[in-house]
């Protein structure tokens, strides 16, 4: 897996540095650059081209959401995690409805950060591979692509790490449900080494995704334990690949 390529955007030069040289030390992550002035992230994104792009809302050059807005209008390649203190409804809201994959309040943890930043470029890696084949015509939905309209289903935002970690414990569970008997000893530990996180990172961050699922049915599926949910959208995930012979029992 090539690492993956990160912008940093804030007005704390010492935060910058500092998250920059942890982040540029782990092997999966290469900081090919960051600014202090907004003003100057464009031309710099341009030349650099990351796959990824953290950026805080509080800036002194510009409105941080025109930047993110303006992000997002360049390219939808990549992914965008807004990472700030000012931590609200309206301006969780206003981030999305601009564009911006994940959120995070400050203080971040560096480890958290790093496991952000990597996880939501693989699922936005994945989403935008499945979206090209999909438009290409290249025959039915893979197994991928089912397991993640059905989390999405389900009520998992796509933009949380959670839905990572979601997605390849279904894709391990559809092929060894029994994975599911002690999800602490061997389904979260093999998440994890594809994820390049921890397992108790993992069972973090799926119980987040499912407290926060929206489900359309509203059949209360941000009440339901780990174990819960996994079991009941393989047995949905099965019921809908029926017939397609993408899934084994």
């Amino acid at each position: 897996m090539k690492k993956v390529r990160l912008f940093l955007i804030d007005i704390d030069l010492c935060y910058l540095e500092r998250t920059a040289e942890y982040l540029s030390a782990t092997r999966d992550v290469e900081v090919v650059g960051y600014v202090a002035d907004a003003a100057q992230a464009l031309p710099q994104i341009a030349r650099t081209r990351p796959d990824c792009i953290v950026l805080s809302l509080a800036q002194r050059s510009c409105y941080a959401l025109t930047l993110l807005r303006t992000l997002r209008a360049i390219s939808t390649q990549q992914a965008l995690i807004v990472c700030t203190s000012f931590l609200s409804e309206a301006a969780l809201r206003l981030s999305r409805d601009v564009g911006a994959d994940m959120f995070l309040s400050k203080p971040v943890p560096l480890e958290h950060l790093h496991e952000c930043v990597v996880g939501t470029t693989r699922v936005k890696r994945r989403m935008l591979e499945e979206q090209r084949a999909l438009e290409a015509g290249e025959g039915a939905p893979s197994p991928t692509a089912r397991i993640r309209q059905t989390l999405m289903r389900e009520g998992i935002v796509p933009r949380l790490f959670g839905f990572a970690c979601l997605a390849e414990a279904l894709y391990r569970l559809s092929e060894n449900e029994r994975l599911l008997r002690n999800m602490r000893r061997n389904l979260y530990p093999q998440i994890a080494q594809a994820l390049s996180t921890t397992p108790e990172s993992v069972e973090r961050n799926i119980r987040t995704a499912i407290r926060r699922a929206r489900s359309a049915d509203g059949d209360g599926a941000a009440a339901l334990s780990n174990r819960q949910f996994l079991a009941r959208a393989l047995q949905r995930l099965r019921e809908e690949s029926e017939g397609h012979g993408v899934l084994s029992a």
